[in-house]
């Protein structure tokens, strides 16, 4: 089970990369090289990455005028 996530952010792009790692100590070897190559890097644990995914999910499906049932469905993974 993954306990942490490590969310690398690209400076001058709108992307991250989130990691889930098994072992706290994959956590401090991620940011080291993070640090390293010059990239942002955080640390949150994976319930939170979880609930900002569905947070976004969320506020994308609000910019449309009609969801479906089955969309809404998919984005919770039922």
């Amino acid at each position: 089970m993954c306990n942490f996530a490590v969310i690398f952010e690209y400076i001058n792009w709108m992307e991250a990369v989130i990691i889930q790692t098994r072992e706290k100590s994959d956590v401090k070897f991620l940011r080291d090289f993070a640090k390293r190559i010059g990239v942002k890097a955080k640390t949150i644990d994976t319930e939170k990455a979880k609930d900002k995914y569905l947070i976004s999910l969320i506020e994308k499906g609000l910019e449309t005028e009609d969801v479906s049932r089955d969309e809404i469905m998919k984005a919770l993974g039922k």
